[in-house]
């Protein structure tokens, strides 16, 4: 799709610096952009590649539009925020499955608005309910008595178990688990475990990603809850009757263990994991594969396992890091003792 930078910069109500004529035909990267393709920078560790970009023209903030002088700009207060706004409105053109597929199996009770598409294979079981403009596409599963709103996005082999809720622009990326059994087994010693029935239910509020191969299980009693515009990488699993926030992350392989209550904007980086039934406050950071064993203060950062504040952490390995040199010190000390203790015995 072609558009001018004017064009683009009136959709952002963001500032032009440049000619308002030049035309746009795609976005590139700093590196590999050519003068039909916007760029932007968000990272200031890309700067240095500010002056040799041959993009037509570049979206930057206030403080780095000096640093692009002579080149076509739209400076905006979030780069990165309106570069994904502007890919989105003129340069993300994916096509989605449209209508019903005739091999869809749509169980008679269920209910699928007349705007939503069924692709090829996937299940709707009975007395579950699709929203205006989702779409499920091939081998996707809505299971009983589940719903899916407005305007989501259920690619293959996503799965939404029995009972289990979708808000509004939820997408499921492709082998998302939303709803499997929770862990949850009572030992039975010496016979084994007894498995102790997950009768509850997820729900899931408006604007959640769920990316691929993530699980969320159901409750064994009431409900996991994934809040508002909260987003799972690949891989994250949230156990049975966690609670989870509004507008919190979580990146590749991350855990939380059950009952934990996770709160708004929450970071937890990846491989990083809390133990069950704690309290991780509004704002707090996880950092890379931190274990929070305990609860998290409202905008702590903790790093390690066990997870502790993050300069306590650092100051920790600095302090580790001079072990090799206190040894060498001390087996001198030890060499010095032992001479003089010779030359008094002598």
């Amino acid at each position: 799709m072609k558009t001018t930078l004017g064009e683009i910069a009136a959709f952002l109500g963001a500032r032009l610096q440049g000619d308002a004529e030049c035309v746009i035909e795609g976005v590139a990267e700093l590196k590999s952009a050519t003068p039909s393709s916007l760029s932007f920078l968000a990272n200031p560790k890309y700067a240095p590649l500010l002056a040799s970009s041959q993009a037509g023209a570049l979206l930057v903030g206030e403080k780095d539009a000096a640093k692009a002088a002579g080149k076509n700009l739209i400076v905006s207060p979030n780069p990165y925020r309106d570069f994904a706004r502007v890919v989105a409105q003129y340069f993300d053109k994916r096509e989605h499955p449209q209508g019903l597929h005739p091999t869809a199996s749509v169980h008679p009770t269920a209910k699928v608005a007349p705007s939503a598409s069924l692709g090829a294979f996937c299940v709707v079981e009975a007395g579950a309910s699709v929203g205006e403009r989702s779409v499920l596409y091939a081998f996707s599963y809505a299971g009983p008595n589940s719903k899916i709103g407005a305007d989501c996005l259920i690619y293959p082999y996503a799965s939404l178990m029995e009972n289990c809720l979708l808000g509004d622009r939820v997408i499921l990326q492709p082998g998302a688990v939303i709803g499997a059994d929770g862990f949850g087994f009572a030992p039975d010693p010496p016979q084994g475990y007894v498995k102790i029935p997950q009768i509850g239910n997820v729900v899931v509020e408006d604007d959640v990603e769920i990316q691929a191969n993530a699980c969320v299980d159901r409750g064994a009693l009431g409900s996991t809850v994934v809040g508002k515009g909260s987003k799972l990488d690949n891989f994250v699993h949230i156990a049975h009757n966690v609670k989870i926030g509004r507008h919190s992350v979580f990146a590749a392989q991350a855990g939380i263990s059950g009952s934990t209550v996770v709160g708004n904007w929450v970071t937890f980086a990846g491989q990083s994991a809390a133990g069950g039934h704690l309290n991780i406050g509004d704002q707090a950071i996880i950092t890379g594969q931190a274990g929070a064993g305990k609860d998290v203060p409202a905008k702590a950062m903790v790093s390690g396992s066990p997870a502790q504040p993050t300069l306590e952490h650092h100051r920790g390995l600095a302090e580790l890091n001079k072990l090799p040199e206190l040894k060498r010190r001390v087996k001198e000390l030890e060499r010095r003792l032992a001479e003089l203790e010779n030359k008094g015995g002598a």
